[in-house]
């Protein structure tokens, strides 16, 4: 896909990106703005643009000002922070906005690490104009990380700040200290009333899961409100910051599979965390029945618990084809307003073909005894596998 030139100015400086369309043609097109990381530029969010585009929307990446040493757009390292990112992310709302071709009524913020600390402090500042925000592991821990004066790769002493800092290859000025030292992270973000989707890995070394589950819960609290379609909390299992290495196409892979049930006005019901125990085979002619056993750990906003054993997923191939899968099983635990209950998932498919996908096939029939969570009875759900060598992690929406 190609993207055209996008320009907009913020004070005398230029910032500069890339515009992607939509195939299908449209009088109005909903926007995404993506907005990078630290020490990065639009490039590492290019992909991600085009896939927004696939999904219908008109989507630009860009360079903050001063944001790296390969920035395009204009502006010193030494004069960047947050707080300055803020005012360069609302000069390109600004001016996407009075694009012919754009549905001012529908804009998403899509921010990743600290582009996600920012859009979320956007989308504080600008309630009315954004309509939903869609966060990649966002840097809520800056603010900490200067009082501990300990940023990325700079180091320094937060009573006593040199003009510059060295922050590996790039040149940092004080201000970007001074902008968040003094600063609560949830503060700036939990005002936001729209739809939140907040998608992170459980073992980001950078940015530590716990700060998307404290940006969570300050959401819910501020809300006051149940468990919602509007708020989700999307942990990836093993994923790094950044979504980087030989599993990050798999991790990228979920993250879109999220964010589309999510724009579906859909919502994680249940993680299962399956681990392998072990495995009966037995032929029957050319067909052979396996079962496999397993134990797990279901955990969502909605409810935890563990999965009642024994539990196996029963399964018939012939030679390389399998014929049919079925994992029924029970778990208990408690919902979300803290009564004992049972869940069943009964995971049926019938692939008929060598190579089927795992994550689009499946159709789960979900039920409870729950009064709290009686909704789920008979509905439509889907599931999305994540594998691992002790078992699949199993995603429920709904």
């Amino acid at each position: 896909m190609k993207g055209e030139k996008f320009s907009c100015k913020r004070d005398n400086l230029t910032i500069r990106g890339l515009l992607y369309r939509p195939e299908a043609k449209k009088e109005k097109y909903p926007l995404a703005i993506l907005s990078h990381g630290f020490m990065a530029n639009y490039k590492s969010t290019k992909k991600y643009a085009e896939r927004f585009a696939e999904m219908g929307f008109l989507s630009i990446c860009y360079d903050f000002n001063g944001g790296s040493i390969i920035s395009k757009s204009d502006g010193k390292s030494t004069k960047m922070s947050v707080l300055t990112e803020k005012e360069d992310l609302k000069a390109v709302i600004k001016a996407a906005i009075e694009l012919p071709f754009v549905d001012a009524d529908d804009i998403s913020l899509v921010g990743f690490s600290q582009g996600g600390f920012v859009s979320a402090m956007v989308a504080n500042d600008l309630q009315e104009k954004i309509k939903r925000i869609i966060l990649f592991y966002p840097a809520l821990c800056i603010p900490d990380d200067a009082r501990k004066g300990q940023m990325i790769w700079a180091k320094f002493d937060p009573q006593n700040l040199p003009e510059k800092l060295r922050c590996g290859p790039m040149k940092l000025g004080k201000c970007f200290v001074q902008d968040v030292i003094g600063m609560n992270a949830f503060d700036q973000i939990k005002g936001y009333r729209g739809p939140v989707m907040l998608i992170h890995g459980t073992k980001d070394s950078i940015v530590s899961a716990d700060y998307s589950k404290q940006a969570y819960k300050a959401y819910f609290t501020e809300r006051g409100e149940k468990p919602s379609k509007d708020l989700q909390l999307v942990l990836i299992d093993q994923a790094n910051h950044g979504f980087i290495g030989k599993e990050g196409n798999l991790w990228n892979k979920y993250a879109f599979f999220a964010i589309e049930k999510f724009l579906e006005k859909k919502e994680i019901l249940f993680n299962v965390d399956v681990i392998l125990t072990s495995c009966e085979d037995k032929m029957e002619g050319q067909k052979k029945h396996s079962k496999l056993f397993f134990k797990g750990h279901a955990q969502s906003p909605y409810f935890t618990g563990d999965v009642i054993e024994p539990a196996y997923d029963y399964q018939v191939h012939i030679g390389d084809i399998t014929e049919s899968c079925c994992a029924d099983y029970k778990v208990e635990g408690k919902d979300f307003e803290g009564n004992d209950c049972i869940v069943n998932i009964k995971n049926e498919l019938y692939p008929k073909t060598k190579d089927f996908d795992i994550n689009t096939e499946w159709k789960p029939s979900v039920s409870t005894n729950s009064q709290a969570l009686s909704r789920i009875n008979n509905l439509n759900c889907e599931t999305y596998a994540e594998m691992r060598p002790q078992g699949p992690m199993i995603h429920i929406w709904g």
